[in-house]
């Protein structure tokens, strides 16, 4: 897995490029310790990727975070009490709010 992590004002952001599904416990270690995760899913296979999404769906609503589809591939990781506002001001919460 590659991983970039940059901090600034308060909270950091980490981008993580997971190549198999053991790579999940280094993401939920990142979210659990308030990191904001852009999380790239594009150098997987589609079983691995099926079970990360539904294991990170899990790890973000148990956390009280949530998650926005940046791309079909590339998710980000919002956790309790962070905001994240697209281009178009919209709030997060995209990925759970699908009705």
């Amino acid at each position: 897995m590659t991983t970039r992590q940059q901090t600034g004002g308060g909270r950091g952001l980490v981008v993580l490029r997971p190549t198999t599904y053991h790579d999940a416990r280094t993401i939920g270690e990142a979210l659990r310790s308030h990191y904001l995760v852009v999380l790239d899913i594009s150098a997987m296979d589609a079983d691995d990727s099926y079970r990360l999404v539904d294991f990170v769906s899990g790890l973000v609503f148990g956390l009280g975070g949530n998650i926005d589809i940046v791309t079909s591939v590339v998710l980000l990781l919002v956790p309790a009490g962070v905001t994240a506002m697209d281009d178009a001001e919209q709030l997060t919460g995209s990925f759970f709010n699908q009705s």
